[in-house]
């Protein structure tokens, strides 16, 4: 029988490429997005790759998943769930943003939180019944480096990462004795449309040096160090085939922060952050041990 998985936020991104890795690998994905487009994108990349949708084979079926609204998940999961248990959940629906603790309104805290954490919680609580039953499955949350290493201005969407971490890490010790596995992915600098959804941080904000320094490490990391979204696909899927798998799984330079974490105080970490232009180039290099800028 083919087995079920489900990848939400997958129009684009790290979302469409697991779901494209998970259906060659024989899947039957449904593959969710909120929006009528995103349903249409979904369902192109899967004809163009010969995976749409046959009745009961591996392939993609495009569902119409808003994880923010608990009507629209659980009927999403009514219909998924009609064909059997899930054996693949991977959580991927997010959204970003940059801005200071102070001047983030909190409607966009909520806003993030909505999708990146409780989007998280509705979307487990459908398959883990089944999940229990079936004394197996695989629960994919993905995080990232923000979580690991929070820079300025990041506070309100590392907040949320972090967030998924403490769920991650509860959840693995719940669910294991069920022959469950909980993944967590920390994903570093990923080459997707998310960045270009998100609006930077203010010109007028009350703090211009962590605004200068955001958009030269952010702009930097994206042009040196960024890695396609299939570099996490990738991950997604060895983790799901292993018979037991880590709970943690560090994607591009997302090892280079968590090295960074491992070695340096606090003070020095929080410290690298206030400097700028070649001074931070220097110091930041001298952290991580490695020369980005050449």
């Amino acid at each position: 029988m083919t087995e079920l998985a489900v990848v939400t936020g997958a129009n684009s991104g790290i979302g469409l490429a697991t779901a494209l890795s998970l259906a060659h690998a024989g899947y039957r994905v449904f593959a969710g997005a909120r929006r009528v487009e995103g349903l249409e994108a979904i369902a192109q990349a899967a004809s163009d790759a010969g995976l749409s949708d046959t009745a009961g084979q591996a392939g993609i079926v495009a569902v119409m998943i808003d994880v923010t609204d608990d009507a629209s998940v659980s009927q999403a999961f009514e219909q998924i769930l009609a064909e059997g248990a899930v054996a693949v959940l991977v959580n991927n629906a997010g959204i970003t943003g940059a801005g200071s603790i102070e001047e983030t309104p909190v409607d966009e805290y909520q806003a993030m939180f909505d999708t990146n954490v409780l989007g998280v919680i509705r979307c487990t609580q459908q398959v883990l019944p089944g999940m229990r039953q079936a004394q197996a499955g695989s629960i994919v949350n993905i995080s990232s480096s923000s979580a690991v290493l929070s820079p300025p201005l990041m506070g309100p969407y590392a907040s949320t990462k972090r967030a998924v971490e403490s769920l991650s890490e509860s959840l693995q010790s719940e669910v294991a004795p069920f022959g469950i596995n909980v993944i967590l992915v920390q994903a570093g600098t990923i080459l997707t449309p998310i960045w270009g959804k998100s609006e930077p941080p203010p010109e007028d904000t009350a703090y211009p040096q962590a605004r200068s320094f955001l958009l030269e490490v952010l702009t930097h990391n994206l042009m040196t160090s960024g890695v396609p979204p299939e570099a996490v696909a990738e991950t997604i899927l060895s983790a799901v085939q292993s018979e037991r798998p880590a709970l943690r799984h560090l994607v591009g330079d997302a090892t280079v922060l968590a090295g960074m974490r491992e070695r340096h105080s606090d003070d020095e970490l929080m410290g690298v952050f206030s400097l700028s232009g070649e001074e931070f180039r220097v110091r930041y290099s001298e952290l991580s041990g490695i020369n980005y800028w050449g």
